[in-house]
């Protein structure tokens, strides 16, 4: 009869050592194989991040930089006769909202928890402001400066010129109507017995005005964009022709 063959304990040790030596000999053929593929698809991408870790290695903290939208007004007046002007508006809630006037910046302020700031007295300069705001947050990050709203400062009253009817004429018609003509300096709101009149690009105006007969007061108001009004009144005499 064959002898029985017996495994020893040193031929299973072997048998495992081969094993695991193989499995590393392969894993390392690999891994030399998937540098060489990643250097020459990858090598400047790789060599710059091994570049930043470099210089910044000794760095503690680093964080990602925060982006801080940047304020913006409410209800900003176009233009205004008054010398000091209230100015709000809405920002990140509990970030400073610094403000700038015609370059230099003129005050600081906390949006409060629902996000409104307020900046109270700011006074204009003659004529046409520019103003914008930047926020900061308590890490000291920056936002960019909001959009840049314009103030236009007047306190000029408009003046108003009325060429038809004269002051004191009598007028006689049909119709009952009256033909108002005017100009005034500069763009403006032009109303007539409290009823609108268009202005045209030379600033000039017409308004046929339905009246009664006898006397009649004519009363032609201009208001401009800041407020300013300027009031001419006239009287005339109407009297209805026989048809």
């Amino acid at each position: 009869m064959p002898r029985k063959k017996y495994t020893t304990n040193k031929d299973i040790s072997h048998e495992v050592l081969t094993k695991r030596l193989t499995f590393i000999i392969s894993a390392i053929f690999a891994l030399v194989f998937i540098g060489i593929i990643l250097v020459n698809n990858y090598g400047p991408e790789i060599g710059a991040l091994f570049g930043f870790i470099s210089v910044h290695r000794n760095e503690e903290g680093r964080q990602a930089r925060v982006t801080l939208s940047p304020p913006s007004f409410y209800n900003l007046p176009k233009a205004t006769n008054q010398k000091e002007v209230n100015i709000e508006g809405f920002s990140q809630s509990g970030s400073t909202v610094k403000l700038f006037l015609n370059g230099p910046q003129k005050g600081e302020t906390l949006a409060g928890g629902d996000s409104k700031f307020l900046f109270e007295g700011i006074k204009l300069n003659n004529g046409r402001n520019t103003i914008f705001a930047k926020a900061e947050d308590d890490h000291g990050n920056t936002s960019e400066k909001s959009e840049i709203g314009i103030i236009v400062f007047d306190d000029d009253r408009p003046k108003i010129e009325i060429f038809e009817p004269t002051n004191g004429a009598t007028i006689k018609n049909l119709n009952k109507r009256v033909l108002i003509k005017g100009k005034a300096n500069e763009k403006v709101k032009i109303r007539v017995n409290d009823r609108l009149a268009v202005q045209k690009p030379d600033l000039t105006f017409e308004f046929l005005l339905g009246i009664s007969e006898g006397d009649v007061k004519i009363t032609v108001k201009a208001t401009d964009d800041a407020g300013n009004e300027k009031i001419e009144t006239i009287f005339i005499k109407y009297q209805k022709e026989s048809p």
